[in-house]
C-alpha cells in the first residue's frame, strides 16, 4: 500500500473512533434530565428511593456489567 492509503485509512480509524465514543461513551444528558450516575452497593438505596418516587413516570434502568 502506498503511504496515502495508509494515512487515509488512519483518518478514517479517528474519525470512527471520535463518533463513537461521542455518541456511545460521553456521559451527557439531555437539558431538564438528571446528569448519568454511577451505582455502587452505598448508593443502592439511593436509587431505590429515586426509582420508587418517579412511580408515575416510565422508568428504565440499564445495567452493564464487565463480564
Amino acid at each position: 500500500m502506498s503511504k496515502n492509503r495508509y494515512i487515509l485509512l488512519l483518518a478514517g480509524l479517528v474519525f470512527v473512533l471520535t463518533l463513537a465514543w461521542h455518541f456511545l461513551w460521553s456521559a451527557s444528558t439531555p437539558n431538564g434530565q438528571p446528569p448519568l450516575a454511577r451505582l455502587s452497593p452505598a448508593s443502592g438505596r439511593e436509587f431505590v428511593d429515586q426509582f420508587n418516587q418517579a412511580a408515575a413516570n416510565a422508568r428504565m434502568v440499564l445495567l452493564l456489567s464487565p463480564t
